[in-house]
């Protein structure tokens, strides 16, 4: 490839591997669907004591998996995304077929209501052409203080050494919460929320610094209550 040519970057909620009606779903297959270089997933599950279905996938894809728990020692019904009492962790997982060259994670406290902590997974890989991107992948609270979360999570990121970077995830508020992370610009433009009928945009994928878009889309349903987003990206 030359170094012009982009990179996919997919994103999607998982829901903890199952549909808005609480039905297992393929999760590896939806990875394979979604035809992308990275892949930032949120609501990740992973069953205590058995094999998790991303690492799965990222192994069937020849991918580095990173994974950050935010909910450990829960299960899916307590956290009211499906019947399932088995024990695990819930979280997020980033997939790369692209070199991992650094990892970090910013810890995003919890919002009033939520009784879950938040947290950003900051992952550097190496684009084909050899510049470096900065992916961040994370999923902020259901309440309505995200955007505080949002602009708390720009604001640690500017502190870090400047390079072109994508904040990507289930950011959890329509479009103008958005503008809280000063610098950065909206690519992906559709509704994902519910999958089923959306009426709302709440993942996001934003851009700052010299990225380049050529392509960006709400892609089709995937099993999630939530649709992926995916856009083409290609850095200078």
């Amino acid at each position: 490839m030359n170094h012009d040519e982009p990179i996919t970057l997919a994103s999607l909620n998982l829901h903890g591997g199952l549909t808005a009606g609480g039905e297992p779903f393929d999760v590896a297959g939806a990875c394979h669907r979604l035809k992308a270089d990275v892949i930032a997933l949120q609501e990740a599950w992973r069953p205590a004591g058995q094999p998790d279905e991303v690492t799965g996938a990222a192994a069937e894809l020849g991918a580095q998996v990173r994974h950050r728990g935010l909910a450990g020692d829960t299960s899916r019904a307590g956290l009211g995304i499906g019947p399932d009492p088995g024990p695990g962790g819930w979280g997020l997982a980033l997939l790369s077929m692209l070199p991992v060259t650094g990892y970090q994670e910013i810890e995003l406290g919890r919002a009033p209501g939520d009784p879950i902590s938040r947290a950003a997974q900051v992952v550097t890989l190496t684009m084909p052409g050899g510049a470096a991107l900065r992916v961040v992948n994370t999923h902020l609270t259901h309440r309505f203080t995200s955007p505080v979360q949002l602009a708390r999570l720009t604001r640690r990121l500017a502190a870090r050494p400047a390079v072109p970077t994508v904040l990507v995830g289930d950011l959890n508020m329509p479009y103008p919460g958005t503008l809280a992370a000063a610098g950065y610009q909206r690519t992906v433009r559709g509704r994902t929320y519910p999958a089923a009928r959306p009426w709302i945009q709440l993942d996001h994928l934003l851009v700052r610094g010299p990225v380049r878009v050529s392509g960006a889309e709400v892609a089709g349903p995937a099993g999630s209550d939530h649709l992926p987003i995916r856009a083409q990206l290609s850095v200078g």
